[in-house]
């Protein structure tokens, strides 16, 4: 059987102080055929510079600059320029084992998958390892059981990166524009066009939290969008599997969690900030049963709308303890 090509995409942004950790690991790969595309969105401290570098050192690195579009639009640059029969994303502040393409395509190829997960490592802020991958087993997942472990994070979670793509799934799919969690928005059409996903539980790629990140930046109205991507996507899951209706119920009332213990005080919002959290907190309270009664809420779920239920101030309290004693 014919080694096929992979594209290996990484969106670039100002970066420099990581890029040559993420770089390093990936020209490490032990895969016989890769494409490396790095995508400079615009960087302003040198990155593009340093992509150049490595090019001329890696023939299987390519480089594209371009105006700065954001993290959405460079990844959608590096599908069309893609050439390679499967395509896996790399975030440029990240890592990957040397085996990382490899044992994804092994999975591909011992489950006859079109996508195929591996677990991924994160090392919080102050450096704490977490394995997600823990407790799990190797498997191929049918449509609907890898989107119910998606929305649940059993395992993995919806970002578009520590997974293995064919590359014509991608086709009429794009990740969206001017916004950011865009991967909640993107990686759950891919899912539904397979019938096989293939699972392995070894933490292959390795996330880096920072306080400067997407996940940990200060509050902006850019942080509704986790809201309204995750309402799009379970709408469009309910439609085509309601038996996950459980887990979408859930999965929308995080999204509103994840947004709510962010806004700060009221007297840094604006009026329409103000009515966007009441929104929220009136979705809660609404939804209450969603949380309570779910089979697949966690106690961290249940904790979170009871302390909400006394008052939003409490929530925040509590969210705020817990994160620090996460970190």
């Amino acid at each position: 059987m014919e080694t096929p090509t992979i594209s290996v995409i990484v969106p670039v942004y100002n970066v420099k102080p990581y890029l040559a950790d993420c770089l390093d690991s990936l020209i490490r790969q032990n895969y016989p055929k890769l494409e490396i595309i790095l995508v400079d969105d615009g960087s302003t401290d040198g990155s593009g510079v340093d992509c150049d570098a490595y090019a001329k050192k890696d023939p299987r690195i390519r480089v594209i600059h371009q105006a700065n579009g954001g993290l959405s639009n460079a990844r959608n640059r590096g599908i069309k320029e893609a050439t390679g029969t499967y395509i896996t994303f790399v975030d440029s502040d990240d890592t990957v084992a040397p085996d990382y393409v490899q044992y994804l395509f092994t999975l591909i190829s011992k489950h006859q998958a079109q996508v195929s997960i591996c677990a991924l490592q994160e090392i919080t802020v102050k450096g704490r390892e977490i394995n997600y991958g823990t407790n799990y087993i190797e498997k191929v997942m049918s449509t609907e059981e890898a989107l119910g472990r998606m929305l649940r994070e059993d395992g993995f979670t919806v970002v578009a990166y520590a997974k293995l793509y064919k590359r014509e799934l991608w086709n009429n799919v794009s990740f969206p524009e001017k916004t950011v969690h865009e991967d909640l928005g993107t990686t759950y059409k891919v899912i539904q066009k397979c019938p096989r996903i293939a699972y392995g539980p070894e933490p292959k790629y390795i996330y880096k939290k920072r306080t400067n990140s997407i996940s940990t930046s200060e509050f902006n109205d850019q942080k509704f969008d986790i809201i309204k991507l995750t309402d799009e996507m379970c709408d469009a899951i309910d439609r085509n599997f309601p038996y996950l209706q459980n887990t979408t119920n859930l999965r929308r009332c995080h999204a509103r969690f994840s947004v709510l213990r962010q806004i700060p005080a009221p007297k840094q919002l604006s009026a329409e900030q103000l009515a966007a959290e009441q929104e929220i907190v009136t979705y809660l309270k609404t939804h209450k049963k969603d949380v309570i009664k779910n089979p697949s809420a966690t106690l961290r779920d249940k904790f979170a709308i009871y302390t909400l239920l006394i008052n939003k101030e409490l929530f925040k309290f509590c969210w705020r303890f817990y994160s620090k004693i996460t970190a």
